[in-house]
């Protein structure tokens, strides 16, 4: 973060399945799985080109602004549509409108109360996680060189495993929340 130059190299994390897969393709096309992944980046790139760049809102700190009742019309199964996701979602429909309103207008999450705990539960394990990782760091500033063994090192690692998958899976649901079918 602190260097003026960015790295102009980018890392994905495939997974052995989907890196297999992904492999087979492009040895199937005859190109290396870099270059086939730069050629699809500049392919997406050229297409968003030709499209309109839509107006991107930001939220303001300013809660007290006043709001203006505004009405809709649903057709009937719209509405039962959005009772149900509100209901999932855990919140009232004019709460789950607003949000999706949001949403569209910032091109931000607005989180559900599912996502909301998700993201918390997970807070309050990484913290825990670093709690323990400055134990461990202070006793080895202390000069006090504890046995670090590949398992407890593993468990760590599923630790953050864990808890990054939560976060992703609650970003992932609070956007599409939004996806229409």
């Amino acid at each position: 973060m602190g260097s003026k130059s960015k790295s102009s190299i980018l890392s994905v994390r495939l997974g052995p399945d989907l890196k297999e897969q992904w492999e087979n393709y492009c040895a199937a096309l005859g190109l290396a799985p870099s270059s086939a992944i730069k050629d699809a980046i500049k392919q997406q790139l050229k297409a968003a080109e030709a499209l309109p760049t839509p107006k991107i809102y930001r939220q303001t700190e300013n809660a007290k602004e006043a709001t203006e009742r505004f009405e809709i019309l649903l057709t009937i199964s719209e509405k039962a549509a959005v009772k149900a996701r509100a209901q999932t979602e855990r919140c009232s429909m004019r709460r789950w409108i607003v949000d999706a309103i949001r949403t569209g207008l910032t091109h931000e999450p607005q989180f559900g109360m599912s996502e909301i705990d998700a993201l918390g539960e997970s807070n309050y394990q990484l913290l825990a996680l670093g709690r323990n990782l400055n134990q461990i760091s202070r006793r080895l500033n202390e000069g006090h060189y504890e046995p670090f063994t590949v398992k407890r090192i593993k468990a760590l690692s599923h630790i953050i495993d864990k808890h990054t998958d939560a976060v992703s899976d609650a970003i992932r649901a609070s956007l599409e929340r939004w996806s229409l079918k």
